[in-house]
């Protein structure tokens, strides 16, 4: 593992982790800055969702800018470029505005996601895709992690502005650190075995074959994160007005979210490689229909951490495992565009499902029916998993190529 862990590939892992730092700093009490300044539910689920729609059409766009052009450019976007825009909820109290700004946020902050994963899935080892997967989860578990902790306490010490201006100044550190840390191109070796990697069949003069294993796991996918978009979007809401806990504690919820995935995502991604990522799939999905259900039911702030760990641990059995079956797939030159597909549409549909879903059902039949959606979404992801993901031996020719010649 440590011949595969190259510089490059640790400052990717590095920018990424910043940028989700800035993110998660606004995680937790983004929904309680909105609805402080008079947003109902109905409209805070939809502003989350128009960021997811910019989600789906960046990640899928970026993947490819990645593949054609290299990191640089969708990585500096990600985080300089994205974290200027942040400021902008300081200053706007216009509904439409809003709305705006979180489609704008939305494109920018995506190009860090298919284009990082796609690079660590070209240069993997085929046989640990879902270790190399699961620790780049749980890098960002830590910095979920480490922005969620202060973020309630920096909003009820110094009001919601401060935690815009944090999240700009980590932003921009992490786009310092791409101009001033991806500045080679690609070897000319490793260019070569991206641009004339043999792969069986036709997969090179058809690009179908290359995308056909994406329809079940999208399926599968867009059911899983349904679930995490109402979590994300409504726990907050959840635990100060039914449980009654501060924006602090909310904070500390998500830490402790953070800390289980970091905790279980490589010993999961690791299990995935060894049993089969296909039964670790299904049993993250069991796994995060069971705590969706129980935070439903939740009525003290202890129950909460019970659940919010468990719906941790369903994603880091699900994501590492989903990711490195999807890798074993896809050829190395295409694994930015694919990657960017499977998070732009695939995921963030489930989540912009997930916030647009919950805020209507939140207001029509209540807090509980919301979460329980999310069970019944899960629920339906196991069934389809089951019966149309089909488990694939990794390459080896090409991913291990890849490999040894970035290591």
């Amino acid at each position: 593992m440590r011949r595969a862990l190259n510089r490059e590939l640790v400052i990717v892992i590095i920018v990424m982790g910043l940028g989700v730092l800035a993110m998660s700093i606004l995680q937790p009490v983004l929904p309680l800055y909105l609805t402080s300044i008079g947003v109902s539910p109905e409209v805070l689920g939809l502003m989350f969702s128009t960021a997811m729609l910019g989600m789906v059409l960046g990640e899928s766009s970026w993947g490819w800018v990645a593949d054609k052009t290299g990191l640089r450019l969708p990585l500096t976007m990600g985080t300089a470029i994205s974290g200027l825009l942040v400021l902008c909820f300081a200053f706007a109290h216009s509904v439409p505005l809003i709305f705006l700004i979180f489609f704008v946020w939305g494109t920018l902050r995506s190009a860090l996601f298919g284009p990082g994963r796609g690079y660590i899935g070209a240069t993997a080892p085929p046989l640990r895709k879902a270790t190399f997967m699961a620790i780049i989860s749980v890098m960002l578990s830590v910095s979920r992690s480490i922005g969620a902790l202060p973020s309630g306490f920096i909003v009820d010490t110094w009001g919601y502005d401060a935690v815009f201006f944090v999240s700009c100044g980590i932003a921009l550190l992490g786009g310092m650190l791409v101009l001033l840390g991806l500045r080679r191109p690609p070897s000319p070796e490793t260019a070569s075995v991206k641009d004339t990697t043999e792969w069986p069949g036709s997969l090179l003069s058809s690009a179908a074959p290359v995308y056909r294993p994406l329809v079940p796991q999208c399926l599968v996918a867009t059911l899983q994160f349904l679930g995490l978009g109402i979590f994300m979007t409504f726990l907050p809401l959840l635990a100060t007005q039914e449980v009654g806990v501060s924006a602090t504690e909310v904070g500390i919820l998500f830490t402790i979210g953070g800390i289980a995935m970091v905790v279980l995502g490589i010993p999961m991604g690791m299990l995935a490689d060894r049993v089969g990522k296909k039964a670790l799939m299904m049993t993250g999905l069991a796994v995060s229909a069971g705590a969706l259900a129980g935070t439903a039911f939740a009525g003290s702030y202890a129950m909460l951490m019970v659940f919010v760990i468990l719906r941790s641990a369903g994603m880091a059995m699900f994501s590492p495992a989903a990711l490195g079956l999807l890798s074993d797939s896809v050829p190395v030159r295409r694994q930015s565009t694919v990657m960017g597909i499977y998070g732009g549409v695939c995921e963030n549909t489930g989540i912009i499902a997930g916030s647009a879903l919950g805020g209507v059902i939140w207001s029509t039949w209540g807090p509980q029916m919301t979460f329980i959606t999310g069970t019944v979404s899960a629920c339906l992801g196991v069934v389809l998993c089951l019966f149309l993901v089909r488990a694939r031996q990794p390459a080896l020719s090409a991913s291990g190529s890849s490999a040894s010649d970035c290591c």
